[in-house]
């Protein structure tokens, strides 16, 4: 059998999905697995919808399509596509959305990785991070004097933007 998601490849992977006690099941090549499991969520996203796309409309017929006031993207092209139209698509469906990103990440809210920084901010943000268990770590010692000198340094570190945050 042929993988479902790229159509070349022997699929080899049975990835079974349950959303709302119903089961999708899709046959996968490794090449595809591989992808979701680099996290690519919004190509899972779109692959577990499209498969339960039939199954969510016959259970939830009553909601009305519900309609993007900046982009004009329904609910309905979302379920077919997995994609989102704009950055307010999030708020108009925000109802809708929460439990379907719940399902598939297992939280709704953001846990993921750090964007991209340089070297030195990178290093830099390390630093803090020791400082600041180093500090915690002294004033559970009741160290206080090494935890105001931890605590300086970390200031001295902070720039003006982070310190009023």
């Amino acid at each position: 059998m042929l993988c479902e998601e790229c159509g070349k490849n022997q699929a080899e992977v049975l990835m079974t999905t349950v959303v709302n006690g119903q089961s999708a099941t899709r046959h996968l090549c490794r090449e595809c697995l591989k992808k979701y499991q680099a996290g690519d969520l919004q190509a899972l996203l779109a692959a577990i919808l499209s498969t339960m796309a039939g199954k969510l409309q016959e259970t939830d017929e009553e909601t009305p399509d519900i309609i993007c006031p900046k982009c004009g993207e329904t609910y309905a092209e979302f379920q077919k596509t997995g994609m989102l139209g704009c950055a307010e698509c999030y708020q108009a469906f925000r109802k809708e959305l929460a439990p379907v990103i719940t399902r598939v990440q297992g939280r709704s809210q953001h846990a993921g990785r750090r964007p991209p920084v340089s070297e030195e901010e990178q290093a830099r943000q390390t630093k803090m991070e020791e400082l600041r268990s180093l500090m915690e770590a002294a004033v559970a010692e009741e160290n206080f004097e090494e935890a105001a000198r931890l605590r300086d340094e970390l200031r001295a570190m902070t720039p003006a933007r982070e310190a009023k945050a």
